[in-house]
């Protein structure tokens, strides 16, 4: 990818990033933001928007990461294990499930709670789900199963930090920041190849014909 397509690229994840944890802030995070607004509060109505907008670029930052780094394993996956690496994603996948679940209740539930706790991998399968079937049409190729294993796994790891904490409002604030970000990179790389992969040809026509000129 050029620089100027992967600037694009950067600069369209941070935006999701901040725009959904924003409005997420408004909507879970009523204690930390939306009630100085109510109160009439601007000065600090104005300072938890800057914190949460902080929080989306880094929210933003993480996913870019986990893309990139996802993208290494991938390649590593395949060089190791070959044609039973699709095999390995999905084993890896169904303990990423299970984790969502049982990390948090085992750090803060109770055998009354464990409901509580299964929203978040059925919201993260779900987007996992919606994401996969529409990067496996953009392709020739079945996706389907590398997909599903980053949008699961990948933002399971993201999440790691979030799940630590005891404030469940955490959580609402950031996954649908992170989701959205990782469905965004998934779907949207080919594009941003291929617009580099049309500017590098035209740079090199531009400079043939300017050789030819000469």
């Amino acid at each position: 990818m050029t620089l100027k397509y992967l600037i694009q690229f950067y600069r369209n994840t941070l935006l999701i990033g901040v725009v959904v944890t924003y409005i997420s802030s408004l909507v879970f995070g009523y204690d930390k933001v939306t009630k100085y607004l109510f109160a009439g509060d601007i000065g600090n109505f104005i300072a938890a928007s800057v914190w949460f907008v902080v929080v989306g670029l880094l929210v933003a930052t993480i996913s870019q990461l986990a893309y990139f780094i996802y993208l290494f394993i991938n390649q590593l996956g395949i060089g190791i294990f070959g044609k039973i690496w699709p095999h390995v994603q999905i084993v890896v996948t169904i303990f990423a499930i299970f984790d969502l679940v049982y990390f948090r209740f085992l750090r803060f539930g109770g055998t009354d709670q464990i409901l509580s706790f299964i929203w978040l991998p059925i919201v993260v399968i779900i987007f996992a789900i919606i994401t996969s079937n529409v990067k496996n049409k953009q392709s020739k190729k079945n996706l389907w199963i590398p997909s599903m294993f980053f949008m699961i796994v990948m933002t399971t790891v993201e999440l790691i930090p979030f799940l630590r904490v005891e404030d469940t409002s955490w959580i609402y604030l950031t996954i649908f920041g992170l989701l959205l970000c990782n469905a965004y990179q998934l779907i949207t790389l080919p594009k941003f190849n291929a617009l580099s992969l049309e500017e590098r040809k035209t740079k090199k026509l531009n400079k043939e014909n300017g050789m030819k000129s000469k």
